[in-house]
C-alpha cells in the first residue's frame, strides 16, 4: 500500500514540477538528480504556457502570447491531450489532498496583463491561476500592458504551494508560488496603486502598471462550478482524443502566423477540455459531501475514474 501511495505521490508532484518548469529527471532510486528531460513534453520548461492557453475561450490568449509576446505554444500538449489531463488532475488532486491537511486565510500576489480584466471581472479563474507569497516579480511581468492583483484566498479554496507540497525538490524556492485551480469565483475592485508597488514592476515594454486590484476567492459555487452535462466524462474523453491532432495542426498554425485561418473547431475543441476538467474536478473536490472520502491509492473520489484514465507514459530523457 505505502508504495502505491508514494508512487500517486510523485506523480502528483512530478506533473506540479511540470508545470513550474523544471525538467529534471527523476531517477529509478526516486530522486531528482542532474539529468534533464530531452523530449518536447517532459522537456518543456514553458509547460504552464501552453496548458493555460488551453482553458482560455477563443484565442484571444493564444494571439496575445504567440503574436504580441513573440512566444510559442506547444502543440506536443494537444497531439498527446491524454498526458496533459492527466497533469491537470494529478495537479488539482494534490490540491485536494493538500486542503484535508487543513487551510488557513493567506494573501498572495499576482502580475496580470491589462487585456485580461475583462475576464477576470467575470469573477471565476479561467485557468491554473499562479500567485506568489513573496509579492510582486519581474519575473511574472514580462507581459504586454500589466496589472497587479493582491489575492485574498480563504480556506474553502483549494490551492497548492509549492515550497509546501515539493520541499527541497522545489526548484525556484525565490518564488514562493502557490497556484489556484480553474472555476474559483471571486470579487475583485480596483484600489489605490501605492508607490512602492507602482515601482516594483515594469511590463515587456518598460511601462509601470497600468492598475491595482484586490481579489477576494470565495471557493465553488453551484453555477460556476457543477458540471453543465454536456455529456459523459467517457464520451468527453473519447471527443477529445479524437479531435487532438487537429487542435495540434491549430496550434502549428499560429505559430507560423497564420491567423487567417478558420479556428472554430479548435475553439470548440478547447471548450470541451474546460468541461471535461470541470466534470472531472467536480467529483474530486473533498468538500462535496459524497466524495468526502479516500480510497487506498490517494484519490479523492474513485467513482470519477473507474477505468478512464490512461496510465501516463514517461517520455524518454
Amino acid at each position: 500500500m505505502e508504495s502505491v501511495e508514494s508512487d500517486l505521490g510523485r506523480k502528483m508532484r512530478d506533473a506540479l514540477r511540470l508545470y513550474g518548469g523544471d525538467i529534471r529527471v527523476r531517477e529509478d532510486n526516486g530522486q531528482l538528480g542532474d539529468r534533464q528531460y530531452r523530449d518536447s513534453f517532459r522537456g518543456d520548461e514553458k509547460a504552464y504556457k501552453t496548458l493555460n492557453a488551453l482553458l482560455y475561450p477563443g484565442i484571444d490568449n493564444e494571439f496575445t502570447r504567440i503574436s504580441k509576446e513573440k512566444g510559442r505554444l506547444n502543440p506536443i500538449f494537444l497531439r498527446h491531450i491524454h498526458m496533459s489531463m492527466e497533469v491537470y488532475l494529478d495537479i488539482f488532486r494534490l490540491m485536494c489532498q493538500e486542503h484535508r491537511h487543513g487551510r488557513e486565510e493567506i494573501i498572495v500576489k499576482r502580475v496580470e496583463r491589462e487585456s485580461s480584466l475583462e475576464i477576470l471581472k467575470k469573477g471565476q479563474t479561467v485557468s491554473f491561476f499562479s500567485t506568489s507569497r513573496a509579492g510582486y516579480s519581474q519575473s511574472f511581468a514580462e507581459k504586454e500592458g500589466v496589472i497587479l492583483l493582491e489575492i485574498h484566498v480563504t480556506s474553502d479554496v483549494p490551492y497548492v504551494d509549492f515550497q509546501e507540497a515539493l520541499g527541497e525538490e522545489y526548484k525556484r524556492m525565490e518564488e514562493r508560488e502557490v497556484l489556484l485551480p480553474p472555476f474559483v469565483d471571486f470579487s475583485i475592485q480596483e484600489t489605490a496603486m501605492d508607490r512602492a508597488s507602482g515601482k516594483s514592476v515594469r511590463d515587456l515594454d518598460g511601462r509601470r502598471p497600468l492598475g491595482r486590484y484586490e481579489i477576494k476567492a470565495k471557493g465553488f459555487s453551484d453555477s460556476g462550478w457543477k458540471p453543465l452535462g454536456a455529456g459523459s466524462p467517457e464520451r468527453m474523453r473519447h471527443d477529445l482524443l479524437a479531435g487532438s491532432h487537429m487542435a495540434g495542426e491549430a496550434v502549428e498554425a499560429m505559430n507560423r502566423g497564420e491567423w487567417q485561418q478558420d479556428f472554430s473547431a479548435y475553439i470548440t475543441w478547447k471548450k470541451q477540455l474546460r468541461e471535461y476538467l470541470r466534470e472531472r474536478f467536480f467529483h474530486m473536490w473533498p468538500l462535496i459531501p459524497e466524495n468526502n472520502f479516500q480510497n487506498p491509492a490517494g484519490e479523492v473520489s474513485p467513482k470519477a475514474d473507474r477505468g478512464q484514465v490512461d496510465p501516463n507514459p514517461r517520455p524518454n530523457p
